[in-house]
């Protein structure tokens, strides 16, 4: 499956909600795990805004690579963002994985005078 490196140098990203385990099947309720590292899958909803104009998103990232202390609103990187094409017979679209969802570092505006 082919993967495509996504830039989010240009991107503001938000955490919508607290990062949540993936559910592979709703039925049973069995939790999706990594093939390769056996470690557990969550979904991670955040608002990603570009020239001022915002998306949802669910990124999934692995049980290891989600920061603990994330709260909603809070500004966030994704390192290793990629986004997959895919299609089944009900239908396409593009999903998303990270290596990691962690706090990102606010900038705080400087005020005219250069102070803040």
């Amino acid at each position: 499956m082919r993967q495509i490196p996504v830039d989010t140098a240009a991107m503001t990203v938000m955490l919508i909600q607290a990062p949540e385990p993936k559910i592979k099947n709703r039925e049973t309720g069995e939790v999706a795990i990594d093939k390769q590292s056996g470690k557990t899958l969550f979904n991670v909803n955040v608002a990603v805004i570009v020239d001022g104009r915002p998306d949802a998103l669910t990124i999934v990232v692995a049980e290891d690579g989600v920061q603990p202390d994330l709260f909603p609103g809070a500004p966030v990187a994704l390192p290793g963002l990629v986004a997959r094409p895919w299609e089944n017979d009900f239908g396409h679209g593009i999903s998303y994985r990270a290596t990691a969802v962690m706090a990102q570092a606010q900038q705080v505006p400087a005020a005219s005078n250069g102070k803040v």
